[in-house]
This record gives structure tokens, sequence and C-alpha cells, in this order.
């Protein structure tokens, strides 16, 4: 009898196509009928596209140079083998210029600007094009799109850039040398629009649009894909593959715990999918990199992968510099022109997180009636932002405070264990008088926290991260209580004051009936008074009473 042949695994460690066909170990999940659409046309076929960190685009490019390369053999069995295909015709392939502008590195202007020089000396070198020191980067780079074009059968060139905002990300908090980098690559850039008429096709792509207001400047002809529909699942995997290439791989993963298929799919759904890509479409993709690590030989535990490929150094930077943390970020309300301007010195937070892969589209809220929009005020949707995901939570919640606090990781963990189970223990006294003031007592102090709806933040955030399920702004008859956190064996209903006095935050709750909707309840109910003293920058003594 035969034996069925080995599952492929989902590779995460190599982002060169020609090398996970040939070798044969990895599966590849078929995207090139999407690819196909996107190279076909032969005007206007210039474009970028942002996504998270570990998303699939340094794999894109490579899959793109080889279609324009024209691999037949490399795509036997793949969609766009059975399609016609230009650069299957030898005489219509153009030469490829595939670089990562994460090679143009350095801690500060002048070794940036001399990393790009030593990148377009090195492009002037394949095509033989002398390079001339004194007419400077940009001249240089265009005699070499020129040079390189004349060289072509087809008189174009083919250019893939990816990681392109790579130069700048280090320098957020440092705004003047970051404006000097981005008018570098403005530069740069801007000779990629001047010789279009001899670039076939153009792909650059990025995490962020953070530098899209100077160096897009000098390339708008470019087609934004980032919130396309068309293409909202070029990048991730889809429910229906899923089902489809990656039933296998499911199904062997479920085994192993005792699950079946629909079991099986239904945990990494909740865990790695959610992300929402276009407004237009509603369609939801799965982090790929998280799936691949879960299906490879060292995984096999729902946890979070994502965080452990690379820290998200850029956005947890730009916290710093700002001094403060975002809101709630489970419901988080943005415009979309928020999400699209992304100039260094006013980045929404929200544009910072949704574009770095921790927030995503939950909801869209059309204009209630488009018809009714003035002109001079135009109306717009509402995107409605939340975490795509478990495993985006989890990272949230076990790394991002830590991070941006400086909380040592093992100090936070054990923080985080330790108040867990004191919840769980109903000992809700020991959390708040110790392991909620540590946590005050990290915010730094250049932070301000200058009024009751800033340090009210901060408390729900950190209850958050100690895993206690708040519910902010819990409606009652007469008011709103702060903070209502209901366990099965338990209900505290939290006040929170501002230099004020823990005793009147408990009068509050009593006189306003906060608590009252569980006065029936055979659970022990639990007051809790908390004031915010400014001069101290943290909690006073709080107030714990029964009901």
């Amino acid at each position: 009898m035969d034996e069925k042949p080995a599952i492929k695994r989902l590779t995460t460690g190599t982002n060169d196509f020609p090398k996970l066909i040939l070798e044969g170990e990895g599966k590849y999940v078929d995207k090139t009928a999407l690819l196909y659409e996107l190279a076909t046309p032969k005007t206007d076929a210039q474009f970028f596209i942002s996504r998270p960190r570990r998303f699939g685009k340094s794999l894109m490019l490579s899959i793109l140079k080889a279609m324009f390369e024209g691999r037949r053999e490399l795509f036997q069995g793949l969609a766009i083998d059975s399609l016609p295909w230009e650069c299957w015709d030898e005489k219509q392939r153009c030469p490829v210029y595939s670089f990562t502008m994460a090679s143009v590195n350095g801690d500060t202007f002048d070794e940036v600007k001399e990393s790009l020089t030593k990148l377009v000396r090195s492009f002037c070198e394949k095509v033989e094009c002398p390079y001339d020191d004194i007419t400077g980067m940009a001249f240089n780079f265009e005699r070499f799109i020129q040079s390189a074009a004349k060289k072509s059968t087809t008189g174009q060139i083919v250019v893939l850039i990816d990681e392109y905002d790579e130069p700048v990300a280090k320098f957020l908090n440092d705004l003047p040398t970051l404006h000097r980098v981005r008018n570098l690559l403005h530069d740069f850039y801007e000779t990629l629009k001047s010789n279009s008429d001899v670039i076939r096709f153009l792909m650059m792509t990025g995490v962020t649009k953070l530098t899209k207001l100077s160096v897009f400047s000098g390339l708008n002809h470019l087609t934004d894909l980032s919130m396309d529909s068309r293409f909202a699942t070029l990048l991730g995997y889809t429910h229906e593959e899923l089902d489809g290439a990656l039933r296998e791989n499911i199904e062997a993963f479920g085994a192993r715990r005792g699950w079946d298929f629909a079991t099986a799919k239904d945990l990494l759904l909740k865990w790695y999918d959610g992300y929402r890509f276009s407004p237009d479409s509603k369609a939801r993709v799965i982090n790929p990199v998280s799936l691949g690590k879960l299906f490879s030989p060292g995984g096999g535990k729902l946890k979070s992968y994502w965080e452990t490929t690379g820290g998200a150094s850029l956005i947890f930077n730009r916290i710093k510099a700002v001094g403060k943390m975002p809101p709630d970020l489970e419901n988080v309300r943005v415009k979309p022109i928020q999400l699209d301007v992304c100039d260094a010195d006013t980045l929404p937070m929200e544009s910072l997180l949704y574009q770095g892969g921790y927030l995503t589209i939950k909801e869209v809220i059309p204009v209630p009636d488009a018809n009714l929009v003035d002109e001079m005020d135009p109306q717009t949707d509402t995107y409605v932002l939340a975490p795509p995901n478990i495993e985006i939570r989890e990272t949230l919640r076990n790394g991002y405070v830590s991070n941006i606090l400086g909380i040592k990781e093992n100090t936070f963990d054990t923080l985080l264990d330790r108040s867990k189970h004191l919840i769980a223990a109903g000992d809700i006294r020991e959390v708040v008088e110790t392991m909620l003031f540590s946590l005050y007592a990290a915010i730094p102090p250049e932070w301000h926290l200058k009024d009751e709806a800033e340090a009210k933040r901060y408390f729900q955030l950190f209850f958050t991260m100690l895993g206690a399920n708040p519910q902010p702004e819990f409606p009652s008859a007469r008011g709103y209580a702060d903070i209502v956190v209901e366990r099965p064996d338990a209900v505290y209903v939290f006040e929170f004051k501002f230099e004020r006095t823990a005793e009147e935050a408990i009068r509050q709750i009593r006189e306003r009936g906060y608590a009252d909707k569980w006065a029936a309840d055979p659970r022990p109910v639990t007051l809790v008074g908390i004031n915010f003293n400014p001069k101290q920058r943290n909690i006073d003594l709080p107030i714990i009473e029964a009901l």
C-alpha cells in the first residue's frame, strides 16, 4: 500500500520564492491569479502597498520577480501557469531590479546617505554605467534607470522595492534627522516618477505610510493598494484557503489534540484571524507567520508568535515620544483621513497602531445620508478599529505596557501572574494597593497625567493587563460606574477620582446606586474607591467596602 505523501509545512523562514519551490519542502498558498491581475496592465502599473511586518510582502516581491523573469518552471500547477502571462514569451521580458531599503541603514544622516550612495553605485555597476561623484546620488540613479532601459530588449525595466520606510523608521524620535533622511529619499524616489515611461512595473512595500506626505509627493503617480478591496486578500490567508490548500495542515494540527477540523479551524480563526485591510470588503485574513509558526515542528501551541518575530520598536518609540498611551484600543473610532495622513510630525497613534497590525477595521459606520453632505465640510464614513484577534490582545496585554514603561519582562510577567491569581482568589485589596500602585509608579516622570480622564485611562488599561476584564462606564439608573469587574464568584464596582479623596469615590457609588443591580445577587459585591494624587503621581490608599 502506497504511503501518503508527507504534508508540506508552511514556511516562515524564507522569502525566496525560487528556493521555496525548488527545495519542495515548504507550501505556497497560490496568490498568482491576483498577482497576474495586478501586473497585466501595461500602463499605470506602478503601485504601493502597506501591510504589517511579516505578512508576506517580501515573498510577494520575490514571486513578482520570478514572474517578470518568465521562470515558468517555478509556477507549474499554479493559477498563472494557465494564464496568458506576457513574460512566458522571452521577447516580452524586462530586466528586474529588486532591492530592500533595509540595506540603507545608519545611525546618522551621513551614514544613511553614504549607504544609499553605495546602493546606487551597485546599480550603476550592474549596467556598466560609471558613477559620477560630482553630480550626486539622484542624478546617478536616473542614469542607471536610463542605461538599464536601453539595454533591455523591451526598452523598459521592472523595479521592486521592499521596506521603503525602513531608513526613516529609526529616527522617529529624532525629527530633525528624520526630515533630512526623508528629503534624501524624496530625491531618490522622485527619480522613479520622472522616468516612469521606461518602468514597465513598479511595486513598493512598507509597514507604514509615515513618510507619505513628503517622500510620496514625488511619487503621486503610484496607485495605493493598501485599502483596495480588489487586493484585500493578496497577503494573508483567507477562510477559503483554510478549507482548501491548508486543510490538511489544520487536520494534522487538530488530530494531535483530538479535535476535528471544524474545532481546530474555529480556534485558529479566534487566535490569528480578523485582519481587514479594506473598508469596502468584509474579507478577513489570517496572519501568515503566526500560522506558519504554529504548524512548525517547534510550534503546536496556541500562543502569540507574531510578536516574537521582531519587536514593534517604531510604535513603542512613538508612544514614548508622545509621552502618553493611546486610549482604550477596543473601540477606536477614526475618520479615513486619520489612517492616511501620515507625516511623522503629526502621525496619529491610531494610524500607527493600525498600520503596525495592532488594530484593524472592525466596523464601517457609513455617512447617514450622502445627499446631505456639505461640499464645504464633507462628511466621511467612520471606521471602528479594534485588535484583530486573541494573539494581538495577548501581545498588547503582556508586552505592550511593559515595553513602553520599561518594566523588565520577567518582572512584568511575575506581576501579571500574581495579579491574576489574586483576582481569581478575590483578594482585590492587594491588587489595588500593591499591583496597581507599582504600575502607576512605573510611568515615566516626563509623562503628564494632567487630568482625571488621562489618569483613569491608565487605570482601565492596567486592569485589563492584569486580566480582570473590566467593563468601563457601566450604566446604572443614576449614572455610570467607572469600572465593573464581574466574576463567577464576585462583583467589584470601582469609582475613580482625581485630586479628591477615596471617601468621595465610595460615597458616589452608594449615593448613585452603582451597585444596586447586584443587591439581590448571591455573589459578594465589593465597592472600591480610588483617588489619584497628581502631586505624588500615584493612587492614595484606596477604600474597599462590602455593599
